[in-house]
């Protein structure tokens, strides 16, 4: 049998004609574009209420994961993750779910945390609780009131200088009259006025008058004060502070004062030191000259303040005061550490009474102002919304 055999040139033909004979036509496979977006769903909103203590709350929540026609790639693109600490306020958590192809979805939802306000259980501390470990704050109710209803405890509370055991019947023009003090609409309410006519008492003239409350139970070192207290918008004051009794006699020999906040409704006054008594927190440590006290000559004071951008009769505010040491007191403002006083001029070692006072001073005196005539109750009163008082105890 014979083979028959090729030629390299038949080779070539051969091989060009397999080849022309593949390629020929249009026969190139084509992808399909992916136009298919991903789909991804969010959880509702969350809301958590935390103790205004706090700043923030750790949230847990189930993670979004985007699908897809063919595959998605999920992330978050805004916020925080699952069990990260949030802050107070609202936080938006987005999530993307993206695809190979580059078409992307996003979902969003809200985290929002929210402070409580003051506890009527516990006392006002805002983003940081300063409990020492260990112990807890227990209310002292003699020495606490929410001012509800319409009847002024006559057992917790002095209003006549006459029964408070001081004695002390206000600083001319400003007398201090028990009918000036009322509790309504929640709370205890101090009401300035002017006299019609002049008051003699004492053979001393009085034009206006005001108020003074003091705790019968005695405020003592250690404990918490605290009032949601709205200013009059008058030039006299509104104040809550801590007296203190002194005897050349029987004792005790220092007299003391410890102001938590002292302010005016409206100045009148051009001196330096008070250019900010309308809108101010202003604490003070004093030991008062008295002649029996022969340790000292002339009155002490070691003062601290914070000033405000708003006005003292613009809104109630929370003050407080932890009266931690005979050495160490610690002002809060609406829950936070404002102040501090750590040098007074004496040992805060004695026991005092928890005062509101609202009275005339002779460095912001009254002028032509007809704010006591024309004024609203509003306008003419300083009102406390509610005062607690707190001691600390084992846990």
């Amino acid at each position: 049998m014979k083979f028959q055999t090729f030629s390299y040139n038949m080779f070539l033909l051969l091989i060009a004609a397999i080849f022309t004979s593949c390629s020929s036509g249009d026969d190139t496979v084509k992808v399909e574009e992916d136009t298919i977006a991903p789909t991804i769903d969010c959880l509702e909103s969350i809301t958590i209420n935390i103790p205004s203590y706090e700043d923030g709350s750790i949230v847990s929540f189930e993670t979004p994961e985007g699908s897809d026609n063919v595959s998605a790639v999920t992330s978050q693109i805004a916020g925080f993750s699952s069990g990260t600490k949030f802050p107070i306020g609202t936080t938006i958590n987005t999530f993307e779910a993206r695809d190979g192809a580059g078409n992307k979805t996003t979902c969003s939802f809200e985290v929002t945390v929210i402070q409580d306000e003051p506890s009527i259980n516990l006392p006002y501390f805002v983003n940081a609780n300063p409990t020492p470990e260990g112990k807890k704050w227990t209310k002292v109710e003699n020495m606490s009131d929410e001012f509800n209803g319409t009847t002024f405890d006559d057992d917790k509370w002095h209003r006549s200088p006459a029964t408070d055991g001081f004695n002390w019947i206000g600083r001319p023009p400003g007398l201090f009259e028990s009918d000036n003090v009322t509790v309504s609409d929640g709370n205890m309410n101090v009401t300035t006025e002017k006299f019609e006519s002049p008051k003699m008492v004492n053979g001393i003239e009085f034009t206006h008058g005001g108020a003074i409350v003091r705790s019968k139970l005695k405020a003592q070192q250690g404990h918490y004060y605290e009032s949601r207290m709205k200013a009059n918008k008058t030039i006299m004051s509104s104040t809550f502070w801590i007296s203190f009794q002194q005897n050349c006699n029987t004792g005790p020999l220092r007299k003391l004062e410890l102001d938590i906040q002292e302010c005016v409704g409206r100045l009148t006054t051009t001196a330096a030191w008070a250019a900010d008594f309308d809108h101010i927190y202003a604490s003070n440590t004093w030991r008062h000259e008295r002649e029996c006290d022969t340790e000292v000559t002339g009155s002490l004071q070691s003062p601290a303040k914070t000033v405000l951008e708003e006005k003292n009769n613009s809104r109630y505010f929370v003050y407080g005061c932890w009266w931690k040491s005979p050495t160490e007191i610690l002002f809060y403002l609406d829950g936070q550490l404002t102040h501090t006083i750590t040098n007074p001029p004496a040992d805060f070692d004695l026991e005092g009474h928890l005062t509101m006072a609202i009275e005339t001073y002779d460095w912001n005196p009254i002028d032509s102002e007809t704010i006591f005539e024309t004024g609203s109750f509003d306008d003419l009163t300083t009102k406390y919304d509610w005062i607690r008082s707190w001691k600390l105890e084992d846990e």
